[in-house]
């Protein structure tokens, strides 16, 4: 073997092993943007996101039925809203479950403690009954942590959007309702959106 020869073979290994290490940090940066530590995993607010839509989705109202309300109520600025909706919704697997088939449910921001800045928990409090008392009883759970905004609006046909619903004085439930969720993901705040059309369950 000449010198030129291992010359050859050590630049070609120089540019194999190049592009092996190019790729696997291009492929962390990529990763660790995707996902950065710190806050809330983008995984994490998708499935927030999911479970409140389709809980919303479901959404049951009965306008005769005075135990089933659904009520929106919003607090706070745009950037920082602290909304809170409550409402009466069905269990997809009841029968398999052995629970009832509606329950109460409630989305509301809880502020986080040990935290310098203005942060929440996104919570779904369940309640196997429906009673008199909509705002109160049942289990609090944690949807997402690291959140800065919770907002929802209200609308009948998408044209005109209400900050508000109250089905005691509308005698309705509205037919979309649009989520916004902004919560600290690694280092930035960002937001996210989505649509959910109640009233699968309404007369």
């Amino acid at each position: 073997m000449t010198l030129i020869e291992l010359a050859i073979v050590v630049a070609l290994l120089s540019v194999l092993f190049t592009g092996i290490f190019t790729t696997f940090f291009m492929a962390l940066k990529i990763s660790r943007e995707a996902d950065p530590p710190g806050g809330s995993s983008r995984k994490d607010i998708l499935y927030a996101m999911e479970n409140i839509r389709s809980a919303i989705s479901r959404t049951y109202f009965f306008e005769s039925q005075k135990r089933l309300v659904f009520i929106g109520k919003n607090e706070g600025v745009t950037g920082s809203r602290l909304d809170r909706v409550v409402f009466a919704t069905a269990h997809p697997n009841s029968e398999d479950t052995g629970k009832p088939s509606v329950r109460e449910i409630s989305l509301y921001l809880k502020k986080m403690e040990d935290v310098l800045d203005d942060r929440f928990y996104l919570i779904r409090r369940e309640d196997d009954m429906v009673d008199d008392f909509p705002l109160s009883g049942g289990v609090e759970h944690i949807l997402l942590e690291d959140v800065k905004s919770f907002q929802l609006k209200y609308s009948e046909r998408g044209d005109k959007w209400l900050d508000e619903w109250n089905s005691m004085t509308n005698k309705k439930i509205p037919r979309l309702v649009r989520i916004e969720i902004i919560a600290l993901v690694g280092r930035k705040y960002l937001k996210y959106e989505s649509l959910a059309h109640p009233g699968i369950l309404f007369k």
